[in-house]
C-alpha cells in the first residue's frame, strides 16, 4: 500500500506559521527605536512595552494548554492566527491623531501587545500537540527542528526588508505588513488543516507509521485515558526532571528574548550602526540561529540512531548548546569592533539554539493527552524570562547607560540552564502517574 508524505506537509504549514509567528513577536524590536523616539519613552518604558507581549502570553498558558486538550488545534490555533494578526496590524494605528498624547498612544500599544500575547498563546501548544500526533518518535526532533528554525529564516529575509521600510516609509509599515500576511495565513489554516484521523489526504500506511511511532493512535496516546486529572498533574509537578526543564527553559529563553526585543536597539546603541545597518547586520545571528536548531535536532536524531539512549542524545545538545550561549559576555569587550561583536553574537545564538530541545523532551516524558495541560506549565516558566529579561534590560540601561550588565545577567542565567539539566534533569522517559500504571497496563516508570 502506498504510503503517504503528509506529515511532512504539515511540518512544512507549521514552519510558514512559526514563521509569521515570530515575525509579529519581533516587529516591535525592529520598530523600537523610532517609537521610542515618537512617543518620548524611557528606556524602561520601553523595556515595559517589549514585555507586555509576554505577561498575557504566560498567563494565559494553563488554561490554554487545558483547552487545547479538548479543543483541538485547529478551529484554537487558526482563530488565534486571525485575531493575534488583527492586532498585530492595528499597532500601526498607535500614530493616528485620534490618540491626542503620546501616553495614550503607548497605552494603546500596550493594549494591543497585552492581546497579541494573549493571541499567540496557542502557539507552541499546539505545534507540539501536531508534531506528537503526526510525526513518528524517530523523526522528531528533527521535524521539530525544522518548523522552529523558520523564526529565523524569517527574521534573517525579513529583517533587512522591515528595518529599510521603518527607516524611509514609517515605523506604522511594519505592523501593517506582518498584521496583513498572518491574517492572510490563518484563514488557510482554518481551510486546510485537520488531524491525522481526519485528514483525506494521508494513506492508512502513513497512519500506520505514524501510529507504530508513537504518534496518533498510538499506546503512547491513549495509555492513560483521556481524563485529565489533577493528582496526576500533581505528580508531573512533583517530578525532578519536569521541574529541571522549567528551569531550563528559562534559561533558554533568556536568550531569545534579547534578541527578539532589544537585539535591535542593542546594535544601534552599543555598535553605534544605524537603522537599516543594524537591520543587515541582524541577519548573521539570526541565520546562525536557524544553524544552530537545525543541528541540535539533527544531532540529538543521530545519536539516537548511532544507539545512544535517550537521555544522552538529548542532554548532549542542551549541555553544549548551553555552554557557548554563555560566551555572550564577551561581546562586552569588543563593542568597539561591531564585525566582531556580531561573531561573538551569532556563535552565542547558534549554541542557544542548539539546546532548543526542550518541546522534544516534554514529548518523550509527558504522555500525549497531557502535552497540552503540562505544556502549558513548560511555557509558563519558560516564559517569565520574557516578562523579566526586557524589563531587567531596561532597567539596567537606564541606570548604567550600557548593555555590560544586562549580557552578564544572560550569560550568568545560561550557566544556571545546564546545572539544571546536569542536576535536575535525570533519565528521559515517560513519566506515568502511580495511579494509572496498574490500569493502563502501562511499563512502571519512577518520577525522578
Amino acid at each position: 500500500m502506498k504510503t503517504t508524505k503528509t506529515r511532512y506537509f504539515i511540518v512544512f504549514l507549521l514552519f510558514v506559521v512559526t514563521a509569521i509567528n515570530y515575525m509579529d513577536r519581533t516587529n516591535l524590536a525592529i520598530a523600537g527605536s523610532r517609537i521610542q523616539a515618537a512617543f518620548h519613552l524611557s528606556a524602561t518604558q520601553l523595556g515595559l512595552l517589549f514585555s507586555m507581549f509576554t505577561w498575557t502570553y504566560a498567563a494565559a498558558q494553563l488554561p490554554i494548554g487545558y483547552l487545547l486538550d479538548r479543543v483541538g488545534s485547529r478551529l484554537l490555533y487558526g482563530g488565534a492566527i486571525v485575531v493575534w494578526s488583527v492586532c498585530t496590524f492595528a499597532m500601526g494605528f498607535a500614530s493616528h491623531p485620534v490618540f491626542a498624547t503620546a501616553s495614550a498612544s503607548f497605552a494603546m500599544m500596550l493594549v494591543c501587545r497585552a492581546l497579541i500575547g494573549l493571541a499567540e498563546a496557542p502557539s507552541y501548544l499546539s505545534n507540539t500537540k501536531i508534531i506528537a500526533n503526526w510525526v513518528p518518535k524517530r523523526e522528531r526532533a528533527r521535524a521539530t527542528a525544522t518548523y522552529i528554525s523558520s523564526q529565523y529564516i524569517g527574521l534573517a529575509l525579513f529583517t533587512p526588508v522591515l528595518t529599510f521600510m521603518t527607516a524611509h516609509y514609517g515605523w506604522e509599515t511594519t505592523f501593517y505588513c506582518t498584521g496583513a500576511v498572518g491574517f492572510v495565513f490563518g484563514v488557510y489554516w482554518l481551510v486546510v488543516y485537520r488531524d491525522p484521523g481526519d485528514s483525506k489526504k494521508t494513506s492508512p500506511a502513513e497512519l500506520e507509521l505514524i501510529k507504530a511511532g508513537g504518534g496518533y493512535g498510538s499506546q503512547d496516546q491513549s495509555a492513560i485515558g483521556q481524563r485529565v486529572d489533577g493528582r496526576d498533574i500533581l505528580f508531573f509537578l512533583k517530578s525532578r526532571t519536569v521541574w529541571g526543564l522549567f528551569i531550563t527553559q528559562f534559561a533558554y529563553n533568556s536568550t531569545l528574548i534579547f534578541f527578539m526585543t532589544w537585539f535591535i536597539v542593542y546594535l544601534e546603541k552599543a555598535l553605534h550602526l544605524t537603522l537599516s545597518t543594524a537591520g543587515v547586520g541582524a541577519t548573521i545571528p539570526y541565520l546562525m540561529a536557524m544553524v544552530g536548531m537545525l543541528a541540535g535536532g539533527f544531532l540529538s536524531d543521530s545519536l539516537l540512531k548511532r544507539g545512544k539512549s535517550v537521555t544522552a542524545a538529548r542532554k548532549i545538545p542542551v549541555i553544549v548548546g548551553l555552554a557557548l550561549t554563555a560566551t555572550i559576555v564577551f561581546v562586552n569587550f569588543f563593542e568597539s569592533q561591531p564585525i566582531v561583536a556580531i561573531g561573538i553574537l551569532s556563535l552565542a545564538f547558534f549554541g542557544n539554539n542548539v539546546a532548543n530541545l526542550g518541546w522534544v523532551v516534554y514529548t518523550d516524558v509527558i504522555p500525549r493527552n497531557y502535552i497540552g495541560t503540562m505544556g502549558g506549565f513548560l511555557n509558563l516558566f519558560g516564559n517569565l524570562s520574557g516578562i523579566s529579561t526586557p524589563i531587567v534590560f531596561g532597567i539596567i540601561l537606564q541606570r548604567t547607560h550600557t548593555f555590560h550588565y544586562a549580557m552578564w545577567y544572560v550569560s550568568i542565567v545560561a550557566i544556571l540552564g545546564i546545572l539544571s539539566y546536569v542536576f535536575l534533569v535525570g533519565k528521559i522517559e515517560m513519566l506515568v502517574p502511580p495511579q494509572r500504571r496498574a490500569q493502563d497496563a502501562l511499563p512502571v516508570t519512577q518520577g525522578n
